[in-house]
């Protein structure tokens, strides 16, 4: 059965079955790469060099071990094109050197102290490739410098208000390093300015129209001023940055997480198990890859799309 979400509390866990921002990478991509899809509900990760599904290849299988996972929500890269992926049901982050699998490295244990995770849902890395994810059931964001953990640092508690989030999802972070946050039962846009805090700034309550979001799951920045929200209720949002100025809508099933590329917009669709590539959020040139199933050119429930910079 496909499980559109679920949202607990304490002793539970918000989980878009697909996920989580995510996750995110810093402004649209820096040049041509192939595109990751996170395969959800497959449990593993999908790589194609373009919309066409060439060069289709695939990494993972389900459990907890290496070269497991237990649904991949967020993708991210580093400086050297590593691959980072959030491990949402086993509370880890994962990074691998390649589609291949080589320098399979986890981090990360269940918990809510230092080096642990609830949820983690997004990943994104900065230009010094430090390390941040949204730990949504924690309801807080986390930085650290390395895949050991160093300087590891959090912020957020559970809440409505400043430095507060309700189930954090999509994460970005602008050249300033400035982070973006899609916090996401607050039906809002965060930005902060660093890990203190400073500088907090949101955008959004629930509700439709112009200005509102409605579940807001991930986001994106491009070079020109512009974030691209993935709202569940069924659109993507392009609007200037932390404003209403711009604000367009692209009408979908049910997106999950989108991102630029090449100056175009990639989004995977959760019930549709489909990666849809437009020109633009005006929809133009629209093109569309995929079917339901677990073989090649398939998803089932995909939950992040990037493409590898």
């Amino acid at each position: 059965m496909r499980c559109c979400l679920r949202i607990v509390s304490l002793a539970s866990i918000l989980f878009l079955a697909i996920g989580c921002g995510g996750s995110g990478t810093t402004a649209a991509t820096k040049r041509p790469g192939p595109i990751i899809v996170l395969d959800g509900g497959n449990k593993r990760i999908v790589q194609m060099d373009d919309i066409n599904g060439t060069n289709w290849s695939t990494f993972g299988s389900p459990g907890g071990g290496a070269n497991q996972f237990n649904t991949p929500t967020g993708v991210a890269f580093d400086s050297k094109n590593r691959i980072y992926i959030c491990d949402y049901f086993n509370d880890r982050i994962v990074r691998i050197n390649d589609i291949s699998g080589a320098g399979w490295t986890p981090f990360g244990t269940p918990g809510s102290g230092d080096d642990q995770f609830n949820n983690p849902y997004k990943i994104a890395i900065d230009s010094t490739d430090r390390i941040y994810v949204t730990d949504s059931s924690n309801d807080r964001v986390v930085r650290f410098d390395d895949m050991s953990g160093t300087n590891w640092i959090s912020l957020g508690a559970t809440g409505s208000g400043v430095k507060q989030f309700s189930s954090p999802i999509g994460i970005s972070i602008a050249p300033n390093f400035q982070v973006y946050i899609t916090d996401y039962a607050n039906d809002r846009i965060v930005r902060f300015d660093d890990m203190t805090g400073a500088g907090w700034t949101t955008l959004g309550t629930l509700g439709s129209g112009v200005g509102p979001f409605t579940s807001a799951v991930d986001i994106a920045l491009d070079n020109n001023g512009h974030m691209l929200v993935t709202d569940r209720s069924g659109k993507l949002i392009q609007t200037d940055l932390m404003s209403v100025t711009g604000w367009t809508e692209y009408v979908m099933n049910t997106p999950q997480s989108s991102g630029y590329s090449e100056g175009k917009v990639l989004v995977v669709d959760q019930n549709l198990d489909q990666l849809t590539r437009i020109d633009s959020i005006g929809g133009a040139h629209s093109a569309k890859f995929g079917t339901s199933g677990a073989g090649v050119d398939q998803f089932t429930d995909p939950d992040a799309v990037r493409s590898l910079r």
